[in-house]
């Protein structure tokens, strides 16, 4: 395997940490502190942002922010991932409609990346940020792999322990057969759910501790499958706390490219999850259509 370069990976590190911080601008030696990357050479990487045009600096506070390079890479970014912009029309209603967070995310290698937000979450403890990446390690994802062959979770399981693998390999199948059935997961808010919110906070805020950080989320991750992690029967009577709520989009392939969440629903009656559930399968399987996705037949996950 061919190891990055050191001077792009400090250079994605200082752009993951804007897109964590919209809107912000950070000197020079904040840039330093916060990626722990030393000052030469975040200087010279700075520079060289600098000049492409994807920073700018402030002639007398002496700070970096965005610059209007990356508005037009954005922009051809979305213009060859039209599903996204059709999703983030979308989502908008829905966040309007349910007054809560709704949020796009794709899966990027072994990470779940949050690509956009709209509204803000009843749950304080649920919100998060563009650009936060979430481990996508069992029990978490189970609507991004509900629809894979057996093969593709069988992999997934292998990002846990060995004592974890054992535990999940018994409540996932159950799990990602409901989720399935349903068209959607859901999940419910609890303490070491509060706690990744937590310390996906820290982890924006502190990249240059991201290895201990990311290190505690996959921990805290693992954890969430020996709890009672996916809500998998819902009363309709009964009233919860509910973390995500979250539909897949599907590609052309049939693979779940995008997973569009009511994120953050505070005491919520399981009538309204269930309502809101279907509503949120809708709306993702009108985008799908619209992209030209599809769904795959349920015999071949």
């Amino acid at each position: 395997m061919v190891r990055p370069a050191l001077a792009a990976t400090r250079a994605i590190d200082i752009l993951n940490f804007f897109a964590a911080h919209p809107g912000d601008a950070f000197t020079l030696s904040e840039l330093s502190a916060s990626t722990g990357i030393n000052l030469a050479s975040a200087l010279s990487v700075l520079q060289a942002l600098e000049d492409a045009g994807y920073l700018v600096r402030h002639p007398r506070r002496k700070t970096y922010e965005l610059g209007p390079a990356l508005i037009a890479l954005g922009d051809a970014a979305l213009r060859s991932n039209r599903m996204v912009d059709l999703a983030r029309g979308e989502m908008r209603a829905l966040a309007e409609e349910f007054s809560t967070e709704a949020i796009l995310s794709a899966p990027v290698g072994d990470d779940l990346v949050i690509l956009a937000i709209e509204g803000r979450p009843q749950l304080a403890s649920a919100d998060v940020r563009v650009g936060q990446r979430v481990p996508l390690v069992p029990p978490v994802g189970q609507a991004f792999f509900a629809w894979s062959p057996p093969a593709q979770i069988e992999a997934w399981l292998t990002r846990l322990d060995r004592r974890m693998q054992a535990t999940a390999s018994v409540h996932l199948p159950l799990s990602l057969a409901v989720v399935r059935e349903r068209g959607y997961s859901i999940t419910v808010e609890s303490p070491t759910r509060t706690e990744i919110g937590a310390t996906l906070e820290r982890l924006a805020d502190r990249p240059r501790e991201a290895p201990r950080l990311r290190d505690r989320i996959a921990e805290l991750t693992a954890a969430l499958g020996e709890e009672d992690y996916e809500l998998l029967e819902v009363d309709p009577e009964a009233t919860y706390d509910i973390t995500t709520i979250v539909a897949p989009v599907f590609d052309a392939l049939g693979t779940v490219a995008l997973g569009m969440t009511l994120n953050g629903l505070s005491q919520v009656t399981g009538r309204q999850v269930l309502a809101y559930g279907d509503r949120l399968a809708a709306t993702t399987r009108l985008v799908t259509k619209m992209t030209g996705g599809r769904a795959p037949d349920l015999s071949e996950a």
